[in-house]
């Protein structure tokens, strides 16, 4: 019998097929493990919660929810005074806190950060662990530059200049400050704003 004739046999395409059916079988049930897997996983974070706390997490990023009013607020106040709030970072401290980080019209030399925490206590030892600093109002100056910080409650804004332009923003910046923080009002931990609020 030569090859091509036991290449046609019944009994080689037969194994053929079951070859070719065992590995499609075989990658249908790896897939099906892994979407499994995957939902085991999604299951295990409902449970535990840990989806609405990345939920969460990815809504600060973005500037959604209860801290995303306040940026909005932040945002339209610089843009007023023709100043863009660039290169935005942010950080969540896991202990439900989330300070954001700007440069002004994209210059490192004005930096202002925004910290957000769970309450006016924390927020108060943490400024003084970060600033050496526990006043609501504070300059702080060196020779590296000049810091200001501006809080209320749960809320502060640190204006940081540096370099030989520390005049350029201040008063713009402590206006919009101002205005942002006269407009919150306080809500168990939310941070909200006065409706109606109108920028000088």
């Amino acid at each position: 019998m030569s090859l091509n004739e036991k290449e046609r046999s019944p009994a080689v395409r037969k194994a053929r097929r079951s070859v070719i059916l065992g590995g499609v079988l075989l990658v249908m049930v790896g897939s099906l493990t892994a979407c499994t897997a995957a939902s085991i996983e999604q299951e295990r974070k409902v449970y535990t919660r840990e989806a609405a706390a990345e939920g969460n997490f990815r809504a600060k990023q973005q500037g959604h929810g209860l801290n995303g009013t306040l940026a909005r607020e932040l945002t339209a106040g610089f843009a007023a005074k023709n100043i863009k709030l660039m290169n935005n970072m942010f950080e969540d401290d896991r202990e439900g806190g989330m300070s954001y980080m700007y440069l002004l019209n994209g210059s490192a030399r004005h930096i202002v950060k925004v910290h957000i925490y769970r309450d006016a206590d924390t927020r108060t030892a943490q400024m003084e662990e970060m600033y050496g600093e526990r006043k609501d109002n504070a300059v702080l100056e060196n020779v590296m530059g000049r810091t200001t910080i501006r809080s209320k409650g749960h809320v502060s804004f640190v204006y940081t200049a540096s370099g030989g332009e520390k005049d350029m923003y201040e008063q713009d910046v402590l206006q919009v400050f101002q205005h942002v923080l006269d407009e919150i009002k306080e809500e168990g931990h939310a941070v909200k704003l006065n409706k109606g609020s109108k920028r000088e």
